[in-house]
């Protein structure tokens, strides 16, 4: 790390929680600054990571059974672009919880000395003059991105919107079950503590509570709710499932993760991409300083909005009028990542 010893931290979710794990094993004083703490009453979700993600949590003191990990996943089933249900081969995955996995980061991180404080508005434009070449300033804000000057994203962003309920006997469990309907898709992921029903579209497709969300789902794909009362589930986190691609910035530091480029919830390996990230910019962060995205980041961003536009091109939503502007928008910032690629 040459004479960095100092590592500034913007956010308290997984990736910023890794970032000062990280800082602290290199030995470099960390300051986390953050708007909001994760707490245990937050509303519980699970996501899906390759279990390299898991095997690499247990290298920074989380273990599997913290985070809800009891088994690992080879499956995917699948009804896209019919009404046939079909089971799909993975490389192992495993389904993690939220926001376990984020209060054992924060846990982990404050014993091994990193320091947690809020984020006021006057502290980016004090980050602008730390000492340069001796402090790391990360911003793993997620989709907020605070430190950006540029935004670019669909004028009007997909939806996800989370409900849950606790695992128990009689609720089935596999690797990640997802099915397109007519103007949105909807998925199911489960692990030890909990299961989790998703649905991303806009407008009436993602409206209503749970019951209104059960049987719309049972209107195009039974078989992913039918050992579940919509009496059960209860609601959660919702937000953007689009992507966002964050440019320039006002402060001079490195986005990481969503901050930097947050992926389709289609076809995204967020979380474990956002560990990856994290990990590049504090062992290399003279390549994250550049004011312009690098080409490999570039190239990231083509490959991931033409394997979206694919996916959206091959399921039952494709004509619905949401999914052709959206589809337009990856075609077109796809466009713009390729030119840049060329360019360099």
């Amino acid at each position: 790390m040459g004479r960095l010893k100092k590592l500034i931290v913007l956010g308290s979710g997984p990736i910023g929680l890794l970032c000062a794990l990280r800082g602290r094993q290199l030995g470099m004083d960390v300051d986390i600054y953050t708007s909001g703490l994760p707490l245990p009453q937050d509303p519980p979700r699970v996501e899906c990571v390759p279990a390299q993600v898991v095997a690499l949590l247990v290298e920074f003191g989380v273990s599997p059974a913290r985070i809800g990990v009891g088994a690992l996943f080879h499956e995917r089933i699948m009804q896209w672009s019919g009404r046939t249900v079909v089971l799909r081969q993975t490389p192992d995955v495993a389904h993690v919880g939220r926001p376990a996995l984020d209060i054992a980061l924060l846990e982990t991180a404050l014993r091994t000395g990193a320091r947690i404080s809020a984020l006021q508005g006057g502290h980016l434009e004090a980050f602008r003059w730390r000492p340069n070449g001796e402090c790391l300033f990360l911003d793993a804000s997620g989709r907020s991105a605070v430190t950006a000057m540029q935004r670019m994203g669909p004028k009007r962003p997909l939806v996800a919107r989370l409900f849950h309920l606790p695992m128990r006997p009689g609720l089935y469990g596999s690797g990640l079950m997802v099915a397109a309907g007519t103007e949105g898709y909807a998925y199911r992921l489960a692990n030890a503590a909990t299961l989790t029903i998703g649905v991303v579209g806009r407008k009436d497709f993602v409206r209503g509570g749970s019951r209104q969300i059960v049987e719309r789902i049972a209107a195009f794909a039974p078989w992913l709710v039918r050992d579940i009362a919509s009496a059960d589930l209860q609601s959660g986190a919702s937000g953007a499932a689009s992507v966002q691609w964050s440019g320039a910035d006002n402060v001079g530091g490195i986005r990481v993760g969503d901050a930097s480029f947050a992926r389709d919830a289609l076809a995204s390996q967020g979380l474990a991409m956002g560990f990856s990230d994290a990990l590049k910019a504090i062992i290399q962060p003279d390549h994250g300083l550049r004011k312009s995205p690098r080409a490999d980041e570039k190239k990231t961003i083509l490959l991931h909005c033409r394997r979206v536009v694919r996916q959206i091109n091959s399921s039952t939503f494709r004509s619905a009028p949401p999914w052709i502007e959206y589809s337009e928008f990856l075609s077109n910032l796809a466009s713009l990542a390729q030119s840049d690629c060329q360019k360099n």
